[in-house]
C-alpha cells in the first residue's frame, strides 16, 4: 500500500512539474562583486555585468564578459576622451552595441560624450558629442542625466537637467539618436513646476521618436520649501512629437489625484495607466486609463475605475497602520508599476507592486542616534483593461518581502510575457507552499527570508486573457545553494531568456529559456 502512494505521488509530482518551463540552468560560480549595477544581455548566452572594484578608495568601473554564465574577463573602463579624464554615467547597450556614456564638466561648461565599445570592452571609432550646455555658476552637485531606450531598440534619448539655481524652474536638454548613431532631434524644454515642488516620475520613447514625461507636483511639505512626498497636488503628461512641439496635458479630474502611472506605447498609441485616490487620500482607490494618438496628437480624457470590492474585502479594514499589510479605509498603499503590456485587441495587462520604505530613529541611553530603513516590497496587482478603457479583470498575488538595511536587495520580481501569458519571479517562504510546491493560499503569507531551510524561488503565471492565476514553488535553495537577486536580474526577449543572478559567498548566473 505504501509502495503505491510512493508511486501516486511520483506520478503527481512529475505531472505538476511537467506544467513549469524548464529550470534554470546554472552556470559556474564566480567570483563574488557586491558592486555589480546591471546585467547588459547581448546575445545566446553572452552578456555583460556592469560593476565596480573593491576595496579602493577610488573604485574603478569594470566591465566583465560572460559566455553560458562563466566570465571570460574583466576590463576596466578608462575614464578618458581624447586624453582627457572624464566621469563614467552609465553603461548601456543598444541596438545590440555596448556604449559608455561620459561628462566632462569644466566650470559651468559640461559636455556628454558617448563612446562605443566592442566585444572585447575595447572602444570602437571615435566618441561622439551627444550635448554640451552651460550649468549656474557655483553649481556642484554632480550632473543628472537619463538614458532611455524605445521598445523596438530603434531610438535613444539622452536627456540631461539644466539645473536652476536663482530662477524657480528647472531645464531639461534632450538628444534623440537613431541606430546610426545620427541625431533625428535635441533641443531644451522647460517643466513649468517649481523645481523644489516637482518630480519627473516616468520617461517614454516610443518607436516613433515621440518622447513622454510624466511629471507630479507635490504640495509644500509642514515647515519646509521642499516636496511632501505623501500629497500630490496635480499629474502632468508632457509630449515631445518629432515636429518639436512640446504639450502639456493635466491626467487629475475632479476631486481625484493620480499618484503613480507609467507611459508604454505601440504604432498608434502610447497608453498611459496607473492608480489614483482622492484629495485627502492616504493611499489608492483605484487605476485609471488614457489613450494618446500619436497620429493626431490628442490625449483622451482619463477614464477612473475604482478597486473591486472583494480584493479590498480581502484586507483587515480595522487597521489603521499605514506600514502594515493591507488597505487603509478602503484603500491600497504605494504601487509601484513593474510591466506594461499591450495585447494586439488593443487591450492593456498591468503589473504593480507595493512598494514602500520607512525610517526610525532611536536613541540610546547615551545619547547615541541611531537610524534604521525598513524596506517593504509586498503583494502585487495585475489588471486588465479593455481597448474601451474598461475593466476586464483584476487579480492580487499575496507576497510579504521584509528586510531592513538593505536596500531591499533580495527583494522585489522580475516578469516576462510569453504564450499568453504573464509570468512572474519572487523569493519567498517555503512554508508557504504545500509538500507538491502548490500555494496554500494564506492572506498574509510568510515573510520572504534568507534562511536556508525557508528560502524558495516562487513563479506565479498569470493568464492575459483571462486573468487566470497558478502559483508554485519553483525552486528551494538546495537547488540553487544560493539566494537570487531578482533587480540584478533581467529579460533577454531578443533570444527569449531569463538571465538570473544570484549570490551567496559567491556569484552565479543561470539561464531560463521561456520560448
Amino acid at each position: 500500500m505504501r509502495f503505491l502512494q510512493l508511486i501516486f505521488f511520483l506520478l503527481l509530482s512529475n505531472f505538476f512539474w511537467g506544467q513549469v518551463p524548464p529550470q534554470i540552468d546554472w552556470g559556474p560560480e564566480n567570483l563574488a562583486r557586491p558592486n555589480t549595477i546591471a546585467i547588459l544581455p547581448k546575445d545566446n548566452g553572452i552578456f555583460f555585468t556592469f560593476h565596480y572594484g573593491n576595496g579602493s578608495l577610488m573604485p574603478s568601473a569594470k566591465i566583465s564578459r560572460f559566455e553560458n554564465g562563466k566570465e571570460i574577463f574583466s576590463k576596466r573602463i578608462e575614464p578618458r576622451i581624447d586624453q582627457k579624464m572624464v566621469t563614467l554615467e552609465d553603461m548601456f547597450l543598444f541596438s545590440n552595441r555596448l556604449f559608455g556614456l561620459f561628462s566632462d564638466k569644466i566650470g559651468p561648461s559640461v559636455t556628454l560624450y558617448m563612446q562605443e565599445y566592442d566585444d572585447d570592452v575595447d572602444p570602437f571609432g571615435p566618441p561622439l558629442v551627444v550635448a554640451s550646455y552651460v550649468i549656474p555658476k557655483g553649481w556642484s552637485r554632480n550632473v543628472l542625466v537619463t538614458t532611455k531606450v524605445s521598445p523596438e531598440n530603434n531610438f535613444l534619448v539622452v536627456d540631461y537637467l539644466i539645473p536652476a539655481k536663482k530662477e524657480p524652474f528647472d531645464r531639461f536638454g534632450y538628444n534623440i539618436l537613431n541606430k546610426q548613431m545620427v541625431s533625428v532631434r535635441e533641443g531644451e524644454y522647460e517643466i513649468p513646476y517649481e523645481s523644489n515642488l516637482s518630480a519627473v516620475e516616468a520617461r517614454h520613447l516610443t518607436d516613433k521618436g515621440d518622447y513622454f514625461l510624466g511629471v507630479s507636483v507635490f504640495s509644500k511639505a509642514y515647515y519646509s520649501v521642499w516636496k511632501d512626498f505623501g500629497q500630490v497636488d496635480k499629474s502632468v503628461l508632457i509630449h515631445m512629437s518629432p515636429g518639436d512641439s512640446l504639450k502639456m496635458y493635466e491626467l487629475d479630474l475632479e476631486q481625484r489625484k493620480v499618484y503613480n502611472f507609467v507611459i508604454t506605447s505601440n504604432d498608434s498609441n502610447a497608453i498611459v495607466t496607473g492608480t489614483w485616490g482622492g484629495e485627502d487620500s492616504r493611499g489608492a482607490k483605484g487605476v485609471f486609463y488614457s489613450s494618446f494618438s500619436l497620429d493626431s496628437n490628442r490625449l483622451e480624457l482619463p477614464k477612473f475605475l475604482e478597486f473591486p470590492a472583494e480584493i479590498l474585502d480581502q484586507e483587515n479594514p480595522q487597521t489603521d497602520d499605514i506600514y502594515s499589510y493591507q488597505n487603509i479605509n478602503g484603500e491600497l498603499l504605494n504601487y509601484a508599476f513593474r510591466n506594461v503590456i499591450l495585447l494586439p485587441d488593443g487591450s492593456i495587462n498591468v503589473l504593480a507592486e507595493q512598494y514602500y520604505i520607512y525610517e526610525v530613529n532611536t536613541t540610546d541611553s547615551r545619547g547615541m542616534n541611531q537610524v534604521t530603513n525598513y524596506y517593504n516590497y509586498n503583494d502585487c496587482i495585475v489588471y486588465s483593461l479593455s481597448h474601451a478603457g474598461e475593466l476586464n479583470w483584476f487579480r492580487k498575488i499575496p507576497k510579504k518581502q521584509e528586510s531592513v538595511n538593505d536596500f531591499g536587495q533580495f527583494s522585489s520580481l522580475i516578469s516576462y510575457v510569453s504564450k499568453g501569458n504573464l509570468v512572474i519571479f519572487f523569493n519567498d517562504h517555503i512554508q508557504n507552499y504545500d509538500q507538491i510546491g502548490e500555494y496554500l493560499g494564506t492572506r498574509i503569507p510568510f515573510s520572504n527570508t534568507l534562511r536556508y531551510k525557508e528560502y524558495c524561488l516562487a513563479k506565479a503565471r498569470v493568464n492575459l486573457e483571462s486573468g487566470e492565476t497558478q502559483r508554485v514553488m519553483f525552486s528551494p535553495y538546495d537547488a540553487i545553494e544560493a539566494f537570487v537577486c531578482l533587480k540584478l536580474s533581467c529579460v533577454n526577449y531578443s533570444t527569449h531568456q531569463v538571465i538570473f543572478a544570484a549570490s551567496n559567498k559567491r556569484d552565479k548566473y543561470g539561464f531560463l529559456t521561456f520560448e
